[in-house]
């Protein structure tokens, strides 16, 4: 007897949100996260110059950078082999200790989202958004990495069954025309808004996709939601 078909749905099943996220902002931190710290370091020198307090705080971030190195390269390993939670928390430790003995560094301010999402990876959802929103009081509105902290958040909410903030923190990226992940966030709240029974929005925020990301990756995902 010959397999059932799949229907289309069953087809276009939605691309793992991490794996999206990693690609979209998570990925292009890992990629050059060498580059950021390097920056750090080379601003860093030339103020060190300026009096021995500067020198010694430059020692103190050079140490910190040191060691984010070491935790982004175990890092950087779990998530190419999609770890285990308990691979996740081995590995977020080493941001643990950047965090407990470095806390006042630049460095520091880039350990903890990496932090925040190692948290979220191993199933601690709770910890992961204090972190995020640890990390996000100490950005301003237009921060290179303030997208990937809200879009942790709202992953970390709709984990933990809280679908009324995941929309919240969706929707703040929905929001903006330039989020680099606008796409991805405006396919979780017409998924969220499906699931409340709000099908006008549901449909609004597919819409959207339709009529603004016809290059995405969740295009057809979309089609096929209104279809």
């Amino acid at each position: 007897m010959a397999p059932e078909k799949q229907t289309r749905k069953e087809l276009l099943e939605e691309p793992d949100p991490v794996t999206v996220t990693l690609h979209r902002i998570a990925g292009f931190f890992v990629t050059y996260w060498k580059s950021i710290v390097s920056g750090v370091a080379a601003v860093l020198v030339v103020v060190a110059a300026v009096s021995g307090y500067f020198y010694f705080q430059h020692r103190t971030e050079t140490a910190a950078a040191g060691l984010f190195t070491k935790a982004m390269d175990h890092y950087g390993t779990v998530l190419a082999r999609n770890g285990s939670e308990e691979e996740f928390r081995a590995a977020k430790q080493n941001f643990r200790h950047i965090l407990d003995n470095y806390g006042k560094t630049d460095v520091a301010k880039m350990a903890l989202i990496q932090y925040a999402g190692a948290s979220y990876r191993s199933g601690d959802f709770e910890e992961a958004v204090a972190h995020y929103e640890k990390a996000l009081s100490q950005m301003h509105r237009g921060h290179k990495f303030r997208e990937m902290a809200v879009n942790g958040i709202a992953y970390a909410y709709e984990a933990m069954g809280d679908h009324d903030n995941a929309i919240r923190y969706f929707t703040m990226i929905a929001d903006n025309p330039d989020a680099a992940t606008r796409d991805q966030a405006l396919f979780k709240l017409g998924i969220l808004y499906e699931a409340a029974g709000e099908k006008e929005k549901s449909r609004d925020a597919f819409e959207t996709i339709l009529a603004a990301h016809q290059d995405s990756l969740y295009f057809e995902l979309a089609k096929a939601r209104i279809e």
